[in-house]
């Protein structure tokens, strides 16, 4: 276990400088991110590190699964994100976004305009509408997974900035319980042009404060505070 705790440790890296739809919770959090802000020196411990890699293996077998439904005679198609948008591309949209490469089962992407970069867990396409849908995977400890009705409010920005980078206007939101890995999709998640302008304006607003260097206002809610890298700088400001 403490050679595990070790050697994670020694391969955590800094966090780039770019925006990620996960960390839009907190305009303080972008703009040190953004910044270049000395990270705390944390130590995750075995369970945590265990619990991560579990979610990432589940990724690639929830992702396998999805490769093959059009073969099982399923209405549904797995869309290589990649090649999507490529397609995207050549019809004239997405256009800064590009596709930096992939890490296990997540496409990682890149838009140059936005400074944002993100992993997206794929794209699946209706056969019989030729509807796509963003396709979004998480695995969740048995509290947060059980008995949900719809999507959670904390993944709601999330959600948003990959379908506005996508082009797309639907997503399906898969929750696992890690205790006993049962599946629910409490919803089909509809992202309006509002929430996708909302989302723009919101990297907008940081980027005023990163180009000023003037740190943002303290968030109302610090709920989220206690997993932040930023704690100690943060503190200071």
């Amino acid at each position: 276990m403490t050679a595990i705790e070790k050697y994670d440790k020694e391969r955590s890296h800094k966090p780039s400088e770019w925006y990620k739809p996960s960390s839009l919770n907190c305009l303080r959090q972008m703009y040190f991110m953004r910044t270049k802000a000395d990270v705390d020196d944390t130590f995750t411990e075995y369970n945590s590190i265990g619990m991560a890699d579990t979610g990432s293996r589940r990724h690639v077998a929830i992702q396998t699964i999805l490769e093959h439904m059009e073969d099982m005679q399923y209405d549904w198609r797995y869309i290589d994100v990649a090649e999507y948008i490529e397609q995207k591309h050549k019809a004239g949209k997405c256009q800064s976004l590009s596709v930096v490469g992939k890490s296990g089962a997540e496409t990682k992407l890149f838009d140059d305009v936005w400074k944002l970069m993100f992993l997206c867990d794929g794209i699946i396409q209706r056969i019989s509408t030729g509807e796509y849908y963003l396709f979004e995977f998480k695995n969740q400890i048995s509290f947060k997974a059980a008995g949900k009705e719809s999507v959670d409010k904390e993944h709601f920005n999330q959600v948003t900035a990959y379908c506005a980078e996508l082009d797309l206007t639907k997503a399906f939101v898969l929750y696992e319980n890690r205790d006993n890995c049962s599946l629910e999709c409490p919803e089909l998640f509809e992202v309006t042009d509002a929430m996708k302008q909302s989302f723009y304006n919101r990297l907008l607003e940081c980027e005023g404060y990163v180009e000023r260097l003037i740190i943002p206002p303290k968030p109302e809610d610090t709920k989220k505070c206690k997993w932040c890298k930023y704690k100690t700088v943060c503190r200071k400001s």
